[in-house]
């Protein structure tokens, strides 16, 4: 199997979720909150993908449980709204 190089935006990106991994642990250490860690790193400026992919090296889950966490706290809902309208807008383009 051939070896995919990867490209420095990549490697810039993990660094730089796994530097904000490093911030927000001690957010999930104090109360395992999934609201109150999504809220820290709305609070820091990482949303979206970022916000997932931090949120599951911290809390040491699926990607499938991070979305989760991502989704249901409270201070995301207007993104997981902007999400499920995208979807159902797309529905008609099918």
């Amino acid at each position: 199997m051939e070896q995919r190089e990867v490209s420095p935006v990549d490697a810039e990106r993990k660094a730089h979720i796994a530097d904000l991994a490093v911030m927000a642990g001690p957010v999930w250490a104090e109360n395992h909150d999934g609201g109150a860690l999504q809220e820290f790193l709305k609070e820091i400026g990482c949303d979206g993908v970022d916000a997932v992919m931090v949120t599951r090296q911290v809390v040491g889950c699926s990607l499938g449980e991070a979305q989760e966490i991502f989704f249901t706290a409270p201070c995301r809902a207007a993104e997981h709204n902007a999400v499920m309208e995208g979807l159902e807008r797309s529905q008609g383009d099918v």
